[in-house]
C-alpha cells in the first residue's frame, strides 16, 4: 500500500539537510497507516445486552492489562503447536492498528467481568477492493460457552462488521477443538486447509 504522506514529505525535502526534526517526521510518516474504519463509524456499534451479559466493542489500549489473562488462556488451550515459541504479544502494535481503524476488539462481559473477546483485523482486498475482516482471536472462558452465548456473540461481531462495510470474514479454527462445526452451523464455508511448521534454529 502506497504511503502518500511519506512520499509527499520526502519530495518536499529533497536536497534538505537531515535534521533531527526532519528525521523524526520521516519516522512518524513511515509508520503511518491509512485509516480504514473511522472512529465515528466504530462509535455507531452499540453494546448489546443479553440478560447479565454485555457484548461491546472496546479499545485494547484501555483494557490492555485486563485482557492479558484471556490471551494467556487462549494460548494455553489452543496454541500447543507453538508452545516452543515465546508468548509475548505486542500490544503497542495492536494499539497502532486500532488507532488506524484496522483492529477492532469485541468483548463479552458479565457484571463487568471480562469473559471473552474477539479481535478482528480489517484490510482492503487487492482482488476485490472490498473490506475483509480477518479473525485474530476468538476466545471465551469455559463458563461463557454454555447455551447460545458464543452464537449470539459471533452474530454481534458480524453485524458490527456489516455496519463498517465489511463484505468478507475470514476465520481460522484449530484442530484441537470443535470450532469448525460450530462455524459451519453459522454459515461459514470450509474453503481451505492451513498448515503450520515450526522451524528449528540451531544455536550458533
Amino acid at each position: 500500500m502506497m504511503n502518500i504522506e511519506l512520499i509527499s514529505l520526502l519530495k518536499a525535502n529533497v536536497g534538505s539537510t537531515l535534521t533531527s526534526d526532519l528525521a523524526a517526521d520521516i519516522c512518524v510518516a513511515a509508520n503511518h497507516m491509512e485509516t480504514l474504519a473511522q472512529l465515528r463509524d466504530i462509535a455507531q456499534i452499540k453494546p448489546r445486552y443479553n440478560g447479565h451479559l454485555v457484548f461491546a466493542v472496546e479499545r485494547i489500549e484501555n483494557i490492555t492489562e485486563e485482557i492479558k489473562h484471556l490471551h494467556r488462556a487462549h494460548w494455553n488451550e489452543t496454541e500447543g503447536h507453538r508452545h516452543r515459541l515465546p508468548f509475548q504479544p505486542d500490544y503497542e502494535t495492536f494499539i497502532r492498528y486500532e488507532q488506524a481503524g484496522r483492529y477492532l476488539l469485541f468483548t463479552v462481559r458479565s457484571e463487568g467481568r471480562l469473559l471473552g473477546n474477539c479481535a478482528m483485523y480489517l484490510d482492503k482486498s487487492a482482488h476485490t477492493q472490498t473490506l475483509i475482516a480477518t479473525e485474530d482471536t476468538l476466545y471465551l472462558l469455559p463458563e461463557a460457552r454454555r447455551g447460545t452465548i458464543a452464537k449470539r456473540f459471533v452474530r454481534y461481531v458480524e453485524n458490527a462488521m456489516k455496519l463498517l462495510g465489511v463484505r468478507e470474514i475470514n476465520i481460522t479454527v484449530k484442530t484441537v477443538n470443535k470450532a469448525g462445526r460450530f462455524f459451519r452451523l453459522l454459515g461459514y464455508r470450509h474453503v481451505e486447509n492451513g498448515l503450520t511448521k515450526i522451524l528449528e534454529i540451531e544455536n550458533v
